[in-house]
């Protein structure tokens, strides 16, 4: 274990926007793609796909986004990704050319195609290397070169090595020719189909579910233990052994691309879902009687052992709509604020209902949801409503005390143990949990709050702090979403991260130079060690407090 540490610490101080990092300081969360190399070394295999490079750790048997060869070498269109055993390199022909590089350093160094008879990295379609030697095979052609310079060696020194040359395993060359899977079966409620010429124009088998996804295998390599892998264009992944006719249908990150919210509960799972209608003002609706979803509208990920659980909207005729707006776990039962009412999911025996204007919500398009002594109080477009947590049953408004928010639009909430605080179209207002005042504490049209020791922070699209009516602080221009860790201040503008130290002013810019994955945020959570950014293309969880 002493060994493997310091190989981590050698090659992981990796330069970027702004500080030095080492991978432990980034875990990033993306829909992989289609898987087009596999690799192995002593002890990991990395899995080359459309958006990065996977890790697996093959004493831990966990995969894991790595960091260093996706974000810090932004490698584009990876074909070819492969580690020469006989003297620890690695080896990536990716968009932009032929790169190399120890495994002990931190240097890529470019290769040059020139004098080498070989005219375009898409004439490539395998790389290996021998004992001496490092190999490019172009159709029926091999050509050798140096393994320390990339220069181009001389053919009649290299042949006697032709039978020594160990291949890598690349969708592109011959690990993803003709893949015959007739013979094999997989767990679950996979089904492989009979080989057929696919859209590729290679033989091959499509691979399908009961939800309507379908799959094709792009490759297969067999690693040093004698387990077989094959890679998708969907970015799962099959397992088995060279000896068996089983395999494992593996996912290991997002199925989709698009994040607007995170929730985080008692038991280390983080979920994950999307609402179409916050990023682009469009319904997402579903008929589970006539359409299957080969995507989930709901992903769920227990940290402590890295496994992923799913969500389908054809789980359940009472999902209609799959725009989340916002989700809240209390004991066994998971809620989802969406569209089309308050769904909870009995996790148990995966059980899903649904609240909505039928049931006496005063709107069905739900936006937030905070729960208080035993019970929820849902946002909607039409005021809030009292939700039992026993029954859920709409709690009637018998006092009268929600009658005037009618009227208004409720964004977002926020609570503490005396008052309620909503966000609404017609202001900010404070109730007390006990009475029946409404008091008005803004006139802003705040989209977003959040209660930061015993103040109010919102966003109009300018960032405010309120501490009573008429008695406010403009803080920043630009701000869409925010969070406040102490005294640091996380704000986005739609496609940009700043950070910014309310005590001395100074402020720092985070994109994907750095490792946030999209060019779009959705949102932007902390805590005192950890910020976590939601884009359209996955979610990247960043140390902060090593650096802050």
């Amino acid at each position: 274990m002493g060994y493997f540490l310091l190989f981590i610490n050698v090659i992981g101080l990796l330069e970027a926007q702004n500080f030095r990092y080492v991978p432990e300081d980034w875990y990033i969360i993306t829909k992989p793609g289609a898987i087009t190399a596999i690799a192995e070394d002593n002890f990991n295999l990395y899995f080359a796909t459309e958006n990065g490079v996977y890790r697996y750790d093959k004493a831990m048997e966990d995969f894991q986004y790595d960091y260093s060869f996706s974000v810090q070498l932004q490698f584009p269109n990876i074909t070819h990704f492969y580690f020469d055993s006989y003297r620890d390199y690695f080896w990536v022909v990716h968009g932009q050319g032929i790169s190399f590089k120890s495994s002990v350093s931190t240097i890529w160094r470019d290769m040059s195609l020139i004098n080498s008879g070989i005219f375009s990295i898409y004439e490539i379609d395998d790389i290996g290397s021998s004992p001496e030697y490092f190999w490019i095979r172009s159709g029926d052609d091999v050509f050798p070169f140096d393994p320390f310079s990339a220069t181009p060696e001389n053919w009649e020194e290299a042949m006697n090595e032709i039978d020594f040359i160990q291949w890598g395993n690349s969708s592109s060359g011959i690990a993803g020719e003709n893949l015959d899977l007739f013979w094999y079966s997989i767990e679950g409620d996979w089904d492989i189909g009979l080989g057929q010429i696919l859209p590729n124009g290679k033989r091959g088998h499509v691979i399908s579910n009961k939800n309507g996804k379908k799959l094709m295998a792009t490759m297969q390599m067999e690693d040093s233990n004698g387990n077989l892998w094959i890679g998708t264009n969907g970015g799962y992944v099959l397992k088995g052994w060279t000896q068996s006719s089983r395999l494992n249908m593996i996912s290991f990150g997002l199925l989709s691309d698009n994040v607007t919210i995170t929730y985080f509960d008692s038991e280390e799972n983080w979920w994950f879902a999307d609402s179409k209608f916050k990023r682009t003002g469009q319904f997402s609706s579903f008929n589970s009687l006539y359409q299957s979803s080969p995507t989930p509208f709901i992903s769920q990920w227990n940290e402590p052992t890295n496994q992923w659980t799913y969500y389908y909207p054809d789980e359940s005729i009472v999902i209609e709509n799959t725009d989340v707006n916002s989700i809240l776990r209390i004991g066994s039962t998971m809620y989802f604020g969406t569209m089309s009412g308050l769904l909870y999911l009995d996790l148990y025996n995966r059980d899903w209902n649904i609240i909505t204007a039928t049931n006496g919500l005063n709107d069905s398009a739900v936006w937030d949801m905070v729960e208080h002594d035993g019970s929820i109080y849902v946002a909607t477009s039409n005021g809030i409503n009292e939700v039992s947590i026993i029954n859920h049953n709409v709690i009637p408004d018998r006092d009268n005390r929600f009658e005037k928010l009618t009227q208004f639009n409720i964004y977002d909430m926020e609570a503490d143990s005396q008052n309620i605080y909503l966000a609404s179209d017609a202001g900010l207002f404070q109730l007390s949990w006990e009475g029946t005042e409404i008091k008005t504490l803004s006139k802003r049209d705040l989209r977003k709050i959040r209660l930061e020791d015993g103040k109010i922070m919102g966003t109009d699209g300018m960032l405010w702090s309120i501490y009573g009516y008429d008695d406010e602080e403009y803080i920043l221009s630009n701000v869409q979403n925010f969070d406040m860790c102490g005294s640091f201040l996380w704000s986005s503008s739609g496609n940009q991260i700043t950070l910014t130290d309310t005590i001395t002013a100074r402020s720092w810019d985070y994109g994907m130079e750095d490792g946030i994955p999209g060019n779009k945020i959705y949102g932007v959570n902390c805590d005192e060690s950890w910020v976590w950014f939601l884009t359209n293309k996955g979610v990247a969880f960043y140390n902060w407090s090593r650096y802050h």
